[in-house]
């Protein structure tokens, strides 16, 4: 099989090279295309072919019929409009309509090109927001190439694998089916292993200046004042402000923290990561968290309160007059960020979330969950989910009663159990050990396909 993986820059672009040369090893042929120069030539540098995306989309020319490129491309693929394209890309923002679209362009032609040249068996873009990543998904999937994104879950082998789609359901109705006695036990050992634990599985986010930081913005300064300079990813200046403003908002915060009020009951609504691809691309409707907790708020009985929690990798990143606008509504109450996700859980009357792994979580304690954001684990029957916002205050009522059936919760989690892989995205585990279980799993849907995910809405 030809792999070929796109990347960003640095760590990411680096551990995939080290999962391509395991790949390698395993008898497969392996190509990467990175967006920095400096990382490309690192790769290069270790033998490994590899292509710089700003160098092919310069190939491309200097006269393009930007309107007439844009008119096929949305007649082309499955795209509603250009400007769906790159409107969740941080190089546009600021940026005219028509380098916006100009870019965009390039970005098709060049990887156009590329395919045309590599001939991939299977594509690996990782799951992101960036103009590049959307590109090759959509010109993969109208030539019949393999897509595969990389995800992460809570289960014992925490790697989702999806082919061709971010957005589905994790496995077909039918595999949610009785338990053997193996896999009653192996489950229930997972169940006691992980509540046990308490403990959220990605790391709390550092807002702390961190002088160990420096030789990496060392780095950075030096490659966008060479190689890297029209890298338009490496943003220096607005990384410093968004640490300032991140750290003065992590502080004020903690003016707005609060305890639960021990004589009122509360759902528990989790703060979904504000700047997450799965927000911003797959479900852009429920980008506005606060409106939404808001409904909640303004739905619930006389007695109940919605506390709010900050994601783990969001610390500092919500917007204070948000948080200060929530938390001066008399049932809202935000909680301090380190409180404990499974305590919520269990103390709750029902668990409410966009898309959060917590409300996955909530299913061990067998707690009713409401989704508004059409998770991977929605429409089997064991949560209550919004269709339309039209509805959220009768679901809001209808989960408060919601009773889910533990044997089926049981059969659900084994079956999403079974459907994951070994191996962890980068951002969760870069090492090298974990470069060779993700080679591992990759090999093995190579082999034997990645089963298909049925749509969300099919679910259940």
């Amino acid at each position: 099989m030809r792999f070929l993986f796109t990347t960003l820059q640095y760590d990411e672009t680096d551990f995939y090279g080290r999962v391509g040369r395991s790949l390698e090893e395993r008898g497969h042929e392996t190509a990467h295309l990175s967006f920095s120069r400096v990382s490309a030539a690192a790769l290069r540098e270790r033998g490994m072919r590899t292509y710089v995306l700003p160098d092919l989309m310069r190939e491309v020319g200097p006269e393009l019929d930007v309107a007439a490129e844009i008119e096929r491309i949305e007649s082309q693929y499955d795209t509603p409009t250009a400007r769906d394209i790159w409107r969740t890309d941080i190089a546009c923002q600021g940026r005219s309509e028509a380098w916006c679209a100009e870019w965009t362009v390039r970005h098709f032609r060049a990887f156009e090109s590329l395919l045309d040249e590599v001939q991939p068996d299977i594509v690996v873009p990782e799951v992101g927001s960036e103009t590049m990543r959307t590109v090759a998904h959509l010109v993969c999937v109208e030539r019949g190439i393999t897509v595969l994104f990389l995800m992460y879950t809570i289960f014992p082998n925490p790697l989702r694998l999806y082919a061709n789609t971010m957005h589905a359901a994790i496995v077909a109705p039918e595999d949610v089916r009785p338990l053997d006695e193996a896999e009653r036990k192996e489950l229930e050992e997972f169940i006691e292993r992980f509540t046990s634990r308490r403990k959220p599985i990605r790391q709390y986010r550092s807002v702390r200046l961190d002088p160990g930081r420096l030789p990496t913005t060392f780095m950075h300064i030096r490659d966008k004042l060479g190689a890297d300079r029209d890298n338009p990813y490496l943003r220096l200046a607005a990384w410093v402000k968004s640490d300032a403003r991140e750290l003065a908002r992590s502080i004020g915060a903690k003016a707005l923290y609060e305890e639960p009020d021990p004589n009122r009951k509360f759902v528990y609504f989790p703060l979904h990561v504000t700047d997450d691809y799965k927000i911003k691309r797959l479900i852009p409707h429920c980008v506005d968290q606060s409106a939404l907790i808001e409904q909640v708020a303004d739905a619930l009985p006389a007695g109940y309160d919605v506390i709010i929690k900050e994601h783990p990798m969001s610390i500092g990143r919500n917007s204070f007059s948000m948080l200060r606008r929530l938390s001066r509504r008399e049932n809202i109450r935000l909680v301090e960020p380190y409180t404990s996700s499974h305590h919520l859980v269990e103390r709750s009357e029902a668990i409410i979330v966009i898309s959060s792994t917590v409300g996955l979580e909530a299913l061990m304690y067998e707690k009713p969950v409401l989704t508004m954001g059409q998770p991977f684990y929605s429409g089997y029957g064991v949560t209550v989910d919004v269709d339309s916002f039209r509805e959220l205050g009768a679901r809001v009522h209808e989960v408060l009663d919601f009773r889910p059936d533990g044997e089926r919760i049981r059969q659900f989690l084994h079956a999403a159990m079974r459907r994951c892989y070994p191996g962890a995205p980068v951002l969760v585990d870069p090492s090298d050990e974990n470069a060779a279980r993700v080679a591992d799993s990759l090999d093995r849907a190579a082999r034997e396909g990645v089963p298909e995910s049925p749509p969300l809405a099919l679910a259940g």
